[in-house]
C-alpha cells in the first residue's frame, strides 16, 4: 500500500500552488477557444514539471511515480488539457526514453524533454490496416503514413514514432508465419521535411490540449534514432502504456475532486425555500456517494504508483486504476451537473459543464475502458 511522505506532501503543495497560479486562470478562455496556451507549457518547463520523471543527471527532478501522479491530480483539478500535456511528454515519452533508449539517446534528448523541448507518443493510426512504414534505406529509414489522435503532436519537437520497419518470419504448427516488424524511431521535428501536422479541432472534452494528425511523406529518420532494439517497439509501447496509464488515472481524479469541489460549493451557496440545497438530502445522497467513488479511485491509483515504485508488474491494477478512476471522474462530474441544475449546462457560468466533458473523454483516452477490462480478465482468467 501507498504512505505518503514528506516529499509527496511538498510535491502536492507545490503542484496546487502552481496550478492555481498559472493553469486555473487560462483554463476557461483555452477551453473555449480550443487553443492551448503556449505559455503554459513554457512555465511548467520553468517549474519542473515537464521533467518529474527525467532522472537528475539529465537535468530532470528523478521523482517517484507516487509524486508524479500527485502533480498531475492537482493539474488536472484545476485543467484537465494541462495535464493531458504534462501525462503524455512524461509518462509516455520520456519514460520509454529513459528506460529503452541508448546511452546515446538519452544523452542527445533527456535534458532537453526536461528543460524546453515537448514530446509526443505516435502510436495510434489513421488507419490499422494501413500502418505507417518506415522503409530501411541504408543509414536512414523513409517514414510514410498517418497517425490519429496524437496528443502533443501539432507542437511537439519530439516524436517517437512507432513505424512498421520490415517483417519477421516464425515457425508455427510447421507453418511460416510472417508479422510486421515494428520499431520505435525518435524523429525531431525541426529537421523532418515532408512531415505535415495538423490541429483536430471541434472535440467534445479536453478541447485545449493539442490534438492532432501527423502526415509522414518520405521523412528521412537517421538509423540511429531507433530507441531500443529495432523490432521491439510494439512491446515497448505496451509496457510503457502500462504504467502510463496510472498517471491518466490520476488525471481522471483531479478532474472528479474538480466537479466534487464545484458541487460542494454550489449547494453551500444557492439557496432556495431560504436554505441552501445543501441541507437537502437528495443532494446530501449525490455529494456523498461521489465522495465516496472517488476517494476510492484515488486510493487505487496511489496503490498502482506505489507497486511501480516498488519494481512490481502493474499491468492489471493500471488498468484497474484508469478504468475505474475515468468511469468515477464521469460519475462524480454527472452528479455535480445534477447538484447544479440547469445553471451547470451553462459554461459562461460554472466550470463543471467543462469537468462534465472532460471527465466523459477519459473512459476513451489511453485506451478505453472496455480495453482496460480485457487486460483486467486477461489477468484474473490467466490459465
Amino acid at each position: 500500500m501507498f504512505d505518503r511522505n514528506d516529499q509527496q506532501r511538498e510535491t502536492r503543495a507545490w503542484a496546487r500552488e502552481f496550478a492555481e497560479r498559472e493553469v486555473l486562470p487560462r483554463a476557461a478562455a483555452m477551453d473555449e477557444s480550443g487553443v492551448y496556451d503556449s505559455a503554459v507549457i513554457g512555465a511548467m518547463f520553468d517549474a519542473g514539471l515537464m521533467g518529474l520523471l527525467v532522472p537528475e543527471r539529465y537535468g530532470g527532478r528523478g521523482l517517484s511515480a507516487l509524486d508524479y501522479v500527485t502533480a498531475v491530480e492537482e493539474l488536472a483539478r484545476c485543467d484537465a488539457s494541462t495535464s493531458l500535456v504534462m501525462c503524455i511528454h512524461s509518462s509516455l515519452v520520456t519514460a520509454l526514453i529513459a528506460g529503452y533508449a541508448s546511452d546515446e539517446i538519452k544523452d542527445a534528448v533527456l535534458s532537453d524533454l526536461a528543460t524546453k523541448k515537448v514530446g509526443a507518443f505516435a502510436l495510434t493510426e489513421l488507419n490499422p490496416s494501413e500502418p505507417t512504414r518506415a522503409e530501411d534505406v541504408g543509414d536512414a529509414f523513409s517514414a510514410n503514413g498517418t497517425k490519429m489522435y496524437i496528443t502533443n503532436g501539432p507542437v511537439a519537437d519530439l516524436l517517437v514514432l512507432f513505424a512498421v520497419t520490415g517483417v519477421t518470419e516464425s515457425e508455427r504448427d510447421g507453418k511460416v508465419v510472417k508479422r510486421d516488424e515494428v520499431s520505435a524511431l525518435l524523429v525531431d521535428t525541426d529537421h523532418s521535411t515532408g512531415l505535415a501536422r495538423e490541429n483536430i479541432e471541434g472535440r467534445m472534452g479536453l478541447r485545449a490540449a493539442p490534438v492532432g494528425k501527423l502526415v509522414f511523406k518520405d521523412v528521412s529518420v537517421p538509423s540511429s534514432h531507433v530507441v531500443g532494439d529495432r523490432g521491439a517497439g510494439f512491446k515497448m509501447a505496451m509496457k510503457t502504456l502500462d504504467a502510463g496509464r496510472i498517471g491518466a488515472a490520476a488525471m481522471a481524479v483531479g478532474v472528479g475532486q474538480a466537479a466534487l469541489e464545484a458541487a460542494r460549493s454550489y449547494a453551500t451557496t444557492r439557496v432556495t425555500g431560504g436554505r441552501p440545497i445543501a441541507k437537502f438530502q437528495a443532494v446530501q445522497m449525490m455529494v456523498a456517494e461521489a465522495a465516496t467513488r472517488l476517494e476510492a479511485a484515488r486510493a487505487l491509483t496511489y496503490q498502482a504508483a506505489s507497486a511501480h515504485d516498488r519494481g512490481e508488474p502493474v499491468s492489471e491494477i493500471a488498468a484497474m486504476a484508469k478504468l475505474f478512476a475515468s468511469e468515477t471522474a464521469s460519475f462524480v462530474a454527472s452528479k455535480s451537473l445534477q447538484v447544479h441544475g440547469g445553471s451547470g449546462v451553462v459554461g459562461t457560468l460554472h466550470p463543471v459543464e467543462r469537468y462534465f466533458r472532460d471527465a466523459r473523454v477519459m473512459e476513451i483516452i489511453e485506451g478505453t475502458s472496455e480495453i482496460q477490462k480485457l487486460v483486467v480478465a486477461g489477468h484474473e482468467l490467466r490459465g
